[in-house]
């Protein structure tokens, strides 16, 4: 399909069922909005309205609904109400396939009491949820298709099937191409270069320029799928044999056991010093991949492939590899630097919407530390990051690549400046560790970190208010969560004394001191406690069981 499948109707209707099972069958990206829209807040649907209200969820509901029909190939399930807003039916008339499922009243209430949704505060009034329903009739109505959903799943999996099959199709628009640009990490002992374009030539041969010897491709099992056999035929069209090895997926699989099987593999292999290992992968895969070969020999040639934004503009660039231990964020690791990082921006055509949020807040947290200019485009147009326009996309991660080399390149080891590239990261990594890795990606908890900062910042007199408004503003915009699930204030602390750049009781937090310039401010543990008080005050953290 050229253009999105997007299902609409009342809850109970079945749209997340059929639209998962619908696009199973068509081998399309399933797509749940509330879902999105719960990730975007870090909290369920009902405490969004609870605590943030309706118009809150409404404005992002309609954010995300946009960025979820920016591509082809997905089946979204709407919210019941997310086309009340006229924009959002006017982008579903202009963009996508939209077929609502109409089931009468009587058998929705039948169904949320089967599941036991009847406590769910919708239908804790059936007089007033009949009203509803009855009132978004209309906004249904607006549907270029409607499917009679009252029967069992596959007979309106079926009746979906039958409308997708009648409609003519439409010709696909040519893949976008961006030819390359190149930036150089200059540091004392070597420097490598940072690749950069959509749709690249020339992969196979710019890996088969690295090293000697047979090539390791590291992914894990998301990725592999989707692109290890083009990278392997593009390496062996070289001449060079490839070691295909995949890792497990995920922040919560980020662990020293499977970087020490992957070494193991390695050496079975008879690997020698000059044999490289590639990265294709996001930013858990390349900073496991990169410990894998910063230990197999103390040291073997290093590529990056970056497949997602978060890695495309910060963990694929500066040589920090690691894996989590159960006591914090990234607390086993090494410095271990790349030989050429190759960013294709075409990778991201495969990334899920929420990943590609969490990677913002990297580029976010890159223009708060040293590009006001960059800010001020995000600001501007947030809506063009979101649909993942190529040329936005790529002039976004060439400024962060810079700011980043440029620092790097001064503090190699982080033992001084490179410091401030963990803006936002202080509070992230203790959020990370004490929601369990996993619960919140990586770019969430930093988003989160960077309001924190922000706040912290104001409270320090080192900004204004109004900085920190907008740093909150920009990250909503974008989809982002700028508060915290709730959490035990001493579990958090405890995770953040764990923060592997505790110095002598003090800790070094990142404040911003205006938009493109951020300092170092160590202060003792002892004011960790004020500060989060101050981050509760603020609504940046809730205490969790009050």
């Amino acid at each position: 399909m050229s253009r999105p499948i997007v299902l609409s109707g009342f809850m109970g209707a079945g749209k997340s069922t059929l639209g998962a099972r619908t696009a199973r069958s068509r081998g399309l990206v399933f797509v749940d909005l509330d879902a999105e829209i719960e990730a975007a807040f870090a909290l369920p649907i009902s405490d969004i309205f609870a605590t943030r209200g309706e118009p809150a969820f409404r404005a992002m509901e309609e954010r995300l609904l946009a960025q979820a029909i920016s591509l082809p190939g997905r089946v979204i399930a709407l919210g019941g109400g997310a086309v009340a807003s006229p924009r959002s039916r006017a982008l579903l008339h202009a963009r996508a396939i939209w077929i609502h499922l109409a089931v009468p009243f009587a058998e929705l209430v039948r169904r949320v009491r089967a599941t036991g949704a009847a406590s769910r505060p919708l239908w804790s009034d059936l007089e007033a949820t009949a009203e509803l329903f009855a009132a978004r009739q209309s906004d249904y109505g607006c549907a270029a298709y409607t499917v009679d959903a009252e029967g069992p799943p596959e007979t309106v999996a079926r009746a979906i099937a039958e409308v997708l099959d009648g409609l003519a199709p439409t010709q696909s628009a040519p893949p976008v191409r961006l030819e390359r640009s190149q930036l150089e990490v200059r540091l004392p002992a070597a420097s490598y270069p940072i690749i950069v374009g959509r749709a690249l030539k020339g992969i196979g041969a710019a890996i088969a320029g690295v090293g000697a010897g047979p090539v390791a491709v590291l992914t894990d099992w998301n990725v592999g799928p989707l692109h290890q056999d083009a990278l392997i035929r593009a390496i062996e069209e070289q001449g060079r044999q490839v070691v295909p090895l995949t890792l497990p997926a995920g922040e919560d699989h980020k662990q020293i056991r499977p970087v020490l099987d992957a070494v193991d593999q390695l050496l079975d292999h008879g690997w020698q010093r000059s044999a490289p290992v590639v990265a294709l992968g996001g930013g858990v895969l390349g900073d496991m991949a990169g410990l894998v070969a910063s230990l197999a020999l103390r040291g073997v040639p290093f590529v990056q492939v970056p497949t997602t934004l978060l890695a495309m503009v910060d963990s694929s660039v500066g040589g920090k590899v690691g894996v989590n231990h159960r006591r914090g964020k990234n607390l086993i690791g090494h410095f271990h630097q790349p030989s050429l990082v190759w960013t294709d921006l075409a990778y991201l055509d495969t990334l899920p919407d929420r990943e590609l949020r969490a990677g913002l807040a990297e580029v976010v947290k890159t223009a708060l530390i040293g590009d006001a200019e960059l800010f001020a485009l995000l600001e501007r147009d947030p809506a063009g990051f979101l649909a993942r326009d190529p040329e936005v996309l790529r002039d976004a991660v060439l400024r962060c690549c810079r700011v980043k080399a440029g620092i790097v390149a001064s503090d190699e080891r982080e033992r001084g400046r490179r410091a401030v590239l963990n803006l936002g990261h202080t509070v992230g990594h203790g959020l990370e560790a004490v929601c369990g890795f996993g619960r919140l990606r990586h770019g969430e908890a930093v988003a989160i970190g960077l309001v924190a900062a922000a706040e912290i910042s104001v409270a320090e007199g080192l900004c204004s208010a109004d900085l920190c408004d907008r740093v909150r503003a920009l990250l909503q915009r974008l989809g982002l969560p700028t508060g915290a699930p709730p959490v035990s204030l001493a579990a958090l602390s405890d995770a953040m004394m764990m923060d592997k750049k505790l110095k002598q009781d003090a800790l070094p937090w990142i404040l911003v001191d205006e938009i493109g310039a951020v300092s170092i401010n160590t202060s003792p543990v002892t004011a960790l406690t004020g500060r989060l008080d101050l981050l509760v005050e603020r609504g940046v953290l809730k205490q969790s069981g009050g």
